[in-house]
């Protein structure tokens, strides 16, 4: 007995509980195709809550059948009722519907292309690589969104290789969003696809290639990725080849075998720019075993050479350096040079060594005196701050008269009492206070005066 298409949203349920429990065969087939009925009457209805309603309870029904009527009603609906079908639709799982998503990624209204955007992620396979790439290219907003994230969510076993198939004759803005993809998926078979990107004469392909590069290739492509680094003629992308080189060399375990490949390219190349531009690399990798390199470029006569190892040397990530840093801004007539190296030394004071703490407050004394202005003594006082020392609370004391040091003073102060009131709590709570009378800095004072009164507190 057909039931008419007026009937209520609970007719509906009823009709939907009998129909899961009906038994295989006739009955089974005649219940389904009353359920598909009802639905579409609902959904015709233009009732937006008997609407919703039906597209709510469809949503786990199993079957093709109800599948395809869903998806021939889907472009009649208004756009609001559109883009809950299509999250029913996606949410099935059933790739019936894709031809009727796949027209409606083209709808007018903005919400309705995200929503079927989003829905081809969860229905489309690698004939939708070409089509979600392209959209990422040419939209923005939510949609260049949706696109993206459908392209990196598409399953099917020919996927991948689509996507790197379709990069290698893309155009540039298309060629970008693949790129793109290959990291998101983590595609590691695209390396040499990658590798050749990385040539290509549109400088965003390049960039992009060279920044997957880091996500998807192994030490094993070293070699090529600074071969390909070295042929590089602009200096940003160079730049983005040293750091992909680094962040490659990076993955090898062993933290004293990272520079090897690069120590070998270094111990080949002749050309002064080529290997002022391996020294960068060393520099980023931070491998100890490289210090020998950077030392003898520091000594030699070559000035780019000279540059690149004060540079690597003063973003290095351990303290071995400290004594070249400090005898590079001691000795040298370069004001960059002595800069970077009192930096790079003043950071490296906070790493864990084995110097007692008046000997370490020592040298902070010495970068206050090679400091050139007051602005390298404010980064100098806080370094300081980090110490957590007493020694280092009194050196930042002798600063607190200076008016144009006063701020990073205190502030080295209320930074080291936190740290070190229990053990020497007159000598800190006499320095807070005075910070508290003299500063003014407000959240410095509430700082200080929140120290004493966490101390007070029994």
């Amino acid at each position: 007995m057909r039931l008419s298409s007026k009937r209520n949203g609970l007719v509906l349920i009823v009709v939907v509980v009998a129909t899961l429990a009906a038994p295989h065969g006739a009955a089974a087939a005649d219940a389904h195709q009353e359920v598909i009925d009802l639905v579409i009457d609902e959904l015709r209805s233009g009732d937006p809550e008997r609407q919703a309603g039906a597209i709510a309870i469809v949503r786990d029904i199993p079957g093709e059948a109800i599948t395809m009527s869903l998806a021939e009603e889907l472009a009649k609906l208004s756009p609001a009722v559109q883009v809950q079908l299509l999250s029913t639709l996606a949410d099935r799982g059933d790739a019936t519907a894709l031809p009727a998503v796949m027209q409606t990624t083209n709808a007018q209204d903005e919400s309705v292309r995200v929503a079927a955007l989003r829905a081809v992620g969860q229905l489309g396979g690698a004939e939708e690589v070409s089509m979600l790439a392209q959209r990422a290219a040419q939209s923005r907003g939510q949609e260049q969104k949706a696109a993206r994230d459908s392209l990196y969510r598409l399953r099917g076993s020919e996927v991948n290789a689509t996507i790197v198939k379709t990069l290698t004759t893309a155009a540039p803005e298309v060629k970008v969003e693949l790129i793109r993809a290959v990291g998101e998926r983590n595609i590691i078979d695209a390396v040499a696809t990658l590798l050749q990107a990385a040539n290509d004469e549109d400088r965003r392909v390049r960039l992009e290639s060279l920044k997957v590069l880091r996500v998807v290739a192994d030490p094993k492509t070293l070699p090529a990725l600074i071969d390909l680094t070295l042929r590089l003629t602009g200096q940003s992308d160079r730049t983005e080849g040293e750091r992909t080189v680094s962040a490659v060399a990076r993955k090898i375990e062993e933290p004293n075998r990272r520079a090897a490949p690069v120590l070998a390219a270094l111990a080949n190349t002749e050309k002064i720019s080529d290997r002022a531009s391996l020294l960068r690399m060393l520099g980023r990798i931070g491998d100890n075993s490289a210090l020998a390199a950077l030392r003898a470029a520091l000594a030699g006569p070559e000035a780019e050479l000279q540059d690149a190892a004060i540079r690597a040397l003063a973003d290095w990530p351990t303290p071995e350096p400290v004594d070249d840093l400090l005898q590079v801004a001691q000795t040298s007539d370069n004001p960059v040079h002595k800069v970077l190296s009192l930096r790079g030394f003043v950071r490296l004071l906070d790493s864990p060594s084995g110097r007692s703490a008046e000997e370490t407050v020592a040298l902070y004394g010495k970068a206050m005196d090679l400091a050139p202005n007051a602005v390298e003594q404010k980064r100098v006082l806080a370094g300081l701050g980090g110490a957590g020392t007493l020694p280092a609370l009194r050196m930042a004391a002798r600063y607190l008269e200076n008016a144009a040091l006063q701020v990073e003073a205190e502030s080295a102060i209320v930074r080291i009492a936190q740290t070190i009131q229990d053990a020497h709590r007159q000598e800190c709570h006499e320095l807070l206070a005075k910070v508290i009378r003299n500063t003014k800095n407000d959240t410095l004072r509430e700082q200080a005066q929140s120290i004493i009164d966490a101390a007070a507190t029994p």
